[in-house]
């Protein structure tokens, strides 16, 4: 492009850059910031048209290394400029921050620009070269993420979204589009989550600027239905503030009535506690969280949707261990919804995406190495019919069954006890009726339990890693639906006769178990669940560390 053409689409460009950022009567999709309105920030010419710093190094590397070939940046028309700043200013409604795309460098140099009425060689680069950086930095993170989950969350091994050649066509493609913005926004995931996170965030932020919400006294020991207290109308705003309108009798506002009762059940339930209508320690503590906080909380989920691939398959189980819930996809619908238990916080179920192969009815279960040395054989040590009661045997590792006795127990040591232990079929097996395996490093899998009581709670972080679900008999059915080997009559019968028996899957199903920690519905309705594994904090903090 010729220099003359270029100086004079930024030097007029800078008369409609400075309306954006300077009248009321802007677009207000311009005018967004965190604080409501864009405002000039102050700095040196030098600082606003220095390079920001880059985070996400191997997608960084890969489009200025790989791409070499591939991209061709062209600033080469009004539109397409205000399209991307309009883009850096948008940003927030995907839970970023204008500032890591150097707006204020963009802005000052704008205004250096207007200032003199024309743009010199100097400033044609520098403003090319903030263009391109800050579209080279916001694609990387609507593609992939503003952090790496390898250095935010280094558990998270989940099937993460492509990186490779095709993405950097599409990144290409984008760059020379007609409308950055709209191009930019083809690189966000494409699942329904992340659109429905962003529809809540949106209100969260709405909720803000209306100023937020109330505290309680952390003194407040309880309140429940029948009872009157000063705190009660408090109480009353502060769930119509997210739940809506609630109904009282008018002249007795402290009364915590029914429908009081009804809607603190409604947020016990959207905030990961255990509902019983009783506002106590654990509902004061959710109530206390402020608006701010949850914004935060919904930015990470945004962001840890942005790590997963946009092809689970088209027929796929997704297993939220914040939500304590497995579901079923098919063709983008869920088909199959079952309560799920996981790990505790000492043994927390992995996050990892695997392929679900083959069911086992009937299953007998060897006790893992680490439940071995830290629960059963201390359990044996202290109980001499511990086995017995249990229905296991020590088994040696050719195969050959040891008797109990043949042991010095005194002297076994949990972390060297030279044998297996297994736990025969039946009622009272650890692993239930059912398991469903995929195979993967940490020795997880999907299964039964005898312990029916857990599913009773909303709050489940019982297993020692694996997933236990209420119904495996029905998920059994759903992933068999189309095999004519099995049916459910034959299914049945394979359960009840009581032998050990494994049925192949014609078709893997993909497993991925991932941790959200807020997810919402498409009217926007969120929900927050327990943090049980404390990893949203660090997570945030990277986000926000992460300041370019």
């Amino acid at each position: 492009m010729e220099i003359t053409r270029l100086t004079n689409i930024i030097t007029g460009l800078v008369t409609a850059v400075m309306v954006l950022l300077f009248t009321s009567s802007a677009p207000e999709k311009f005018r967004f910031s965190p604080k409501g309105a864009v405002t000039p920030v102050s700095g040196s010419t030098d600082e606003a048209a220095a390079a920001p710093s880059l985070f996400n190094e191997d997608i960084y590397s890969a489009i200025h290394e790989k791409g070499r070939g591939l991209l061709s940046p062209r600033w080469d028309n009004n539109d397409k400029i205000l399209q991307m700043i309009g883009a850096i200013y948008n940003s927030p409604a995907d839970g970023l921050d204008p500032d890591d795309y150097n707006i204020s460098g963009i802005e000052e140099l704008a205004g250096k620009i207007a200032s003199s009425g024309k743009a010199s060689y100097e400033d044609i680069v520098s403003m090319e070269k903030l263009l391109d950086e800050a579209f080279t930095g916001l694609s990387a993170d609507l593609g992939t993420g503003k952090v790496s989950p390898e250095d935010a969350d280094p558990r998270w091994k989940a099937l993460r979204r492509n990186t490779g050649e095709d993405w950097l066509r599409c990144i290409d493609h984008s760059l020379n589009s007609d409308d950055p913005a709209r191009a930019l926004q083809r690189l966000t995931p494409r699942h329904r989550e992340y659109r429905n996170l962003k529809k809540a965030l949106a209100e969260y932020r709405g909720l803000e600027s209306a100023g937020g919400w109330e505290s309680f006294s952390t003194n407040l020991k309880k309140i429940e239905i029948g009872m009157r207290h000063p705190d009660v109308a408090k109480l009353r705003n502060r769930l119509e503030i997210t739940q809506g309108h609630i109904d009282f009798v008018e002249g007795d506002e402290e009364l915590f009535d029914q429908a009081l009762h009804d809607q603190v059940l409604v947020f016990q339930q959207r905030n990961g506690l255990e509902a019983d209508g009783v506002v106590g320690k654990s509902t004061v503590e959710a109530l206390n969280v402020t608006v701010s906080e949850k914004i935060s909380i919904i930015t990470a989920n945004l962001e840890r949707w942005r790590w997963v691939s946009d092809d689970l398959g088209d027929r796929y189980i997704l297993v939220n261990t914040a939500d304590y819930n497995l579901k079923v996809f098919e063709n983008g619908e869920q088909t199959f919804s079952a309560k799920a238990i996981v790990g505790t916080a000492k043994r927390q179920t992995p996050v990892f995406s695997s392929m679900m192969k083959y069911l086992v009815v009937n299953p007998d279960w060897t006790v893992p190495p680490q439940i071995l040395r830290q629960d059963v054989i201390p359990d044996i040590i202290r109980d001499s019919s511990y086995l017995q009661k249990k229905n296991m045997k020590i088994v040696a590792y050719d195969g050959s069954t040891v008797d109990p006795l043949s042991i010095d127990w005194k002297h076994v040591s949990p972390s060297s006890f030279p044998y297996m232990i297994k736990q025969e079929p039946g009622k009272n097996n650890a692993l239930g009726r059912i398991k469903f395996m995929f195979p993967n490093e940490y020795d997880v899998y999907i299964h039964d339990t005898p312990s029916r009581w857990q599913f009773s709670k909303n709050i489940r972080p019982f297993s020692s890693g694996c997933v236990r679900i209420d119904n495996v008999r029905d998920l059994a059915r759903h992933l068999l639906k189309d095999d004519p080997d099995w049916n459910t009559g034959r299914l049945d019968e394979a359960l009840d006769n009581g032998r050990t028996k494994t049925i192949v899957l014609k078709n893997p199903v993909p497993v991925h178990i991932v941790y959200f920690t807020a997810w919402a519905d498409s009217d926007g309705t969120v929900y927050f669940g327990k943090d049980i594994y404390n990893r949203d904090k660090q997570l945030i903090r990277a986000l926000k560390k992460d300041s370019r």
